[in-house]
């Protein structure tokens, strides 16, 4: 009942005066509508003009007219909240038929009297009649189709992107996966060729360019050259993208799943001539796994059997999310409004534990997330592992240290260091926790030996995302070892990334929603896999930056602060997680306004935001948040609750609900 008045007072809202008796009419047939989802014959458009007699099914036409023409192979969709606009879904969407280069258009029979939303879209269909999604409108509510009498029916003219005369430009994303997969090759390292002849053939002066070896619909290869302000993702130019050391250049390649065990490639090599030096092959079936290192031999275009260079290449392969599909309704991937203030985010909770003078509540904890928010934190930033038995988990580093039960533990070097990609959950439970602080060995109480379940270690990322108030916001951030700059790596990782990202996302699309929540990771990979696989919640891209603390790492986009913006840009991420240590001199309120121009945020983190003093300069110089430890220490004492603690703020996020 609450649901049919709610309706009608939608109705009832845009009725105008002169049409009192129409509206009333269109009134009791939302009602009607409502009433019958609960048990009729699913024929929307018999059921209300049965039970309201001039409330009958009529033609809509749809008018939309672009900026610039679509692709040959691109069409134009419609979808919306009706069965006869698809219910969001992909499959089931509305094609538009094209009138010119810019006008596309559509008639579809809808029920005159009841208000829908609706949303346009660009796909290309493959082969095999999967649809993909190329670009969507991505505004945080939908277009809203109006009630109209049956003589007075007018479709409406709309322009794609725009849902207002008062935007200046489009808001339009990517899609994400639904029956394609993204493999992406990646020149972001150092001393990637070794070359035989640097006079046949030199890597500081090559253009490069990907060519597939079968041409397939819904193939299409892209590139990024990373440069600020044009780092998007383009169309290959005739004779490939410049490329010499240093550079960040991305190769972007959607393909249909069906093609991944078939589909061939050639990578050519141009002079800045434009004259073909060489070529290399590459297949599908070299691609194993979710990522990898690919071992290529460029051979003499003039000279075929003649080496001109090796070429170890990176690779990605991003799969769609593997459980419940997803669907056009809304978004919030790049839901951020300006009007919210600096937000405080408390490091691992209330801040990190295993350090001399720690807090009382051991970090990654329920209780230290908890004693964050009794202390106005906005939001929690917890880390993720996934265990041996798939299990997520939260908990700082990719290993602990140990001991067998009962042993006497007096010195570091009789600890054991185990993985927790090497455990699964219910041994992980048992073990024995130590720290060294300052030379001194400390045992902490293992989960299954602490009596306080909101005080146990290793909690599951479902139990903190049911038992934490909706109210608190959490950056969930995806622990992935990174291979450092002089060699090695954090830690050995043997769990596929695609299954990774998919049981945190499947644990998070399920119990988290509904609340503030946006993922970040060190690894871009792991933040192209989040952006693509899914459509609901915003991606950060974390680094460390340009620092004195850590040895950098090799993948060329984590080393400096602009170069996570520029590949923030590429792939369509909500923003970055810089270090602190990056802004502390005097052009840091500059390198944040280029990060903003290009409408991303910016959450600063690090040791250098742990004062009063550090927290209130970086909400100064315009952070959009601020992670730090001790949110009981450190907040601003002006502060009186959490910005998220309000009704009409959750309301906004109800719709990330999809079940």
């Amino acid at each position: 009942m609450k649901r049919c008045l709610q309706l009608q007072r939608q109705v009832h809202r845009l009725c105008w005066q002169q049409r009192a008796r129409f509206y009333a009419q269109c009134a009791d047939a939302a009602a009607a509508i409502t009433a019958n989802n609960y048990g009729g014959t699913g024929n929307e458009l018999l059921e209300s003009a049965s039970l309201a007699g001039n409330c009958r099914p009529t033609m809509r036409k749809f008018n939309v007219r672009l900026e610039t023409p679509l692709a040959p192979e691109e069409q134009l969709g419609l979808t919306g909240d009706a069965k006869a606009l698809g219910e969001w879904q992909l499959s089931r969407c509305v094609p538009l038929e094209r009138l010119d280069d810019l006008t596309w258009q559509t008639n579809v029979r809808l029920q005159s009297c009841r208000q829908l939303e609706y949303r346009y879209f660009v796909y290309i269909e493959n082969a095999a009649g999967y649809k993909q999604i190329r670009r969507w409108e991505t505004h945080f509510k939908p277009r809203v189709l109006h009630p109209c009498p049956e003589q007075q029916c007018h479709g409406p003219l709309d322009v794609f992107g725009l849902t207002s005369l008062d935007e200046s430009s489009a808001q339009v994303h990517r899609g994400w996966l639904n029956h394609e997969a993204i493999v992406q090759l990646k020149f972001n390292g150092e001393k990637m060729f070794q070359v035989h002849d640097i006079e046949t053939f030199d890597p500081q002066h090559v253009q490069l360019k990907i060519v597939p070896v079968e041409e397939s619909a819904g193939l299409v290869v892209e590139y990024s050259k990373q440069l600020y302000g044009k780092s998007q993702l383009q169309l290959q130019p005739v004779h490939g993208v410049s490329y010499t050391k240093g550079d960040i250049v991305i190769f972007h390649i959607t393909l249909p799943l069906d093609r991944m065990m078939l589909q061939n490639f050639r990578l050519e090599c141009y002079s800045l001539d434009q004259e073909l030096l060489g070529s290399a092959s590459l297949s599908a079936t070299q691609l194993v796994g979710s990522e990898g290192l690919l071992q290529l031999h460029i051979k003499s275009a003039e000279r075929p059997e003649e080496t001109l260079a090796r070429l170890r290449l990176p690779y990605v392969v991003v799969q769609p999310y593997q459980y419940s599909p997803l669907d056009f309704k809304t978004t919030y991937a790049h839901y951020w409004p300006r009007s919210w203030p600096n937000l405080d985010v408390g490091h691992r909770g209330n801040g990190k534990s295993y350090i001399a003078e720690a807090p009382l509540e051991r970090e990654n904890t329920i209780a230290s997330f908890l004693s964050a928010y009794a202390h106005h934190a906005d939001m929690v930033e917890l880390d993720v592992h996934l265990t041996a038995d798939g299990i997520p988990v939260i908990y700082h580093d990719f290993g602990l240290r140990t001991a067998p039960p009962g042993k006497l533990i007096e010195k570091p070097e009789q600890l054991e260091y185990v993985l927790i990609k090497d455990i699964n959950y219910e041994l992980l439970k048992r073990l024995r926790i130590f720290s060294v602080v300052n030379g001194k060995v400390m045992e902490y109480p293992a989960h299954n030996a602490e009596p306080r379940p909101e005080h146990r270690i290793f909690p599951r990322l479902v139990d903190v995302l049911q038992q934490l108030p909706k109210s608190l916001g959490i950056d969930v951030e995806i622990k992935w070892p990174q291979r450092r700059q002089g060699g090695g790596t954090e830690a050995e990782q043997t769990i596929d990334k695609n299954f990774f990202a998919d049981r945190v996302l499947y644990e998070v699309i399920q119990f988290g929603c509904g609340r503030p929540l946006i993922f970040s990771s060190f690894d871009a990979d792991m933040c192209t896999m989040l952006r693509f696989k899914q459509n609901i919640f915003p991606v950060m891209f974390l680094t460390q930056g340009e620092t004195k603390k850590w040895q950098p790492f090799s993948d060329l986009r984590t080393r400096n602060f602009l170069a996570a913006v520029n590949n923030a840009q590429a792939f369509e991420l909500a923003g970055t997680a810089p270090h602190a240590e990056d802004f502390l001199g005097e052009n840091a309120a500059q390198l944040l306004e280029q990060a903003r121009v290009q409408g991303q945020i910016i959450v600063i983190w690090g040791d250098d935001c742990n004062s009063k003093e550090r927290v209130k300069y970086f909400t100064e110089i315009g952070a959009t948040a601020t992670c730090y430890d001790r949110s009981d220490l450190y907040m601003p004492e002006t502060k009186q609750r959490s910005f998220f603690n309000s009704s009409a703020l959750l309301a906004e996020f109800e719709a990330q609900c999809r079940m």
